[in-house]
């Protein structure tokens, strides 16, 4: 695992400033975010043997694409207990029968994954809020009894009964400068000047970022950011003209810049729910 690596970034063939990155870490602590919301997927079937796996499937894409906490039908069981099938038929889609799975399962609400056949099969979402024991949202799709929909088609299905800012995905921006009152700027909107708390931006996505202060060469980086993991950047910010030190006037400076100038820097995010590494890309400008 790569620490505190001293790495300089660049702009125009001038050395900008030297910059440390450690390697991020799981962003356990979002200022601006709130707790997520818990979702148990359960799946529900009428004697078919149609969509194998399809409640697995659902959760699978939750995960991958919200920004929820999302239990899946496997872990449910493990949770509960091998009478969980069980209950969720004995409960025939009834929303207050289910609520009280919900509850002893810890979540704020159920995605009921249905499965039946009448000729056709019948596969249904139904979203049931645990405090209310109401159904929120129901989305019923027929389809032929040989029909294997793909993971666009599941995730089209799911988009239909959750909300749309279930799909947005965040994680943090951590900037440790070795200066107080530098401005900070991320993907070009200005967040405030250094000491600098956390920054929550939208991921993934990769962001500008730049540091400036009178006196001290800009420092300039552009940093991948994963969804749920925290990035932490530690810009050390160089004097310049009259106030440069001795060292950064030398001649072997000026070549080690060019030697970097070509390369990018990889380092890795650990995701919040996971000890999972994702490659996190940082690229001079």
């Amino acid at each position: 695992m790569i620490r505190d690596a001293v790495i300089p970034t660049f702009s125009l063939g001038v050395v900008v400033a030297l910059g440390a990155l450690m390697v991020p870490r799981p962003a356990d602590a979002e200022p601006e975010s709130e707790p997520k919301r818990a979702v148990a997927v359960l799946e529900y079937r009428d004697g078919s043997p149609a969509l194998r796996n399809a409640a697995e499937r659902v959760a699978m894409i939750l995960s991958q694409k919200t920004s929820l906490s999302v239990l899946a039908p496997k872990d449910a069981r493990q949770r509960y207990g091998g009478e969980l099938d069980k209950r969720v038929a004995n409960c025939a889609g009834s929303a207050r029968c289910l609520r009280r799975i919900g509850v002893e399962l810890g979540v704020r609400e159920l995605l009921l994954i249905g499965v039946s056949q009448f000729g056709d099969v019948i596969l249904t979402l139904q979203r049931i809020d645990i405090q209310t024991g109401t159904v929120l949202v129901r989305v019923a799709e027929a389809m032929a009894s040989d029909a294997a929909p793909g993971d666009e088609q599941f995730e089209a299905y799911v988009r239909r009964v959750m909300p749309r800012s279930d799909f947005l995905r965040f994680g943090t921006i951590r900037i440790q400068a070795n200066l107080t009152g530098a401005t900070v700027v991320v993907g070009g909107q200005k967040r405030g000047v250094t000491p600098i708390n956390p920054i929550r931006v939208r991921a993934p996505a990769t962001y500008d970022i730049r540091l400036d202060k009178n006196g001290y060469v800009p420092f300039r980086i552009s940093v991948a950011v994963p969804p749920d993991a925290e990035v932490e950047v530690k810009p050390v910010l160089a004097p310049s003209g009259a106030m440069a030190p001795a060292w950064y006037k030398r001649w072997w400076v000026w070549a080690i810049a060019g030697s970097v100038l070509a390369g990018t820097v990889t380092v890795f995010a650990a995701t919040r729910d996971s000890d999972d590494k994702v490659p996190v890309t940082i690229n001079p400008f």
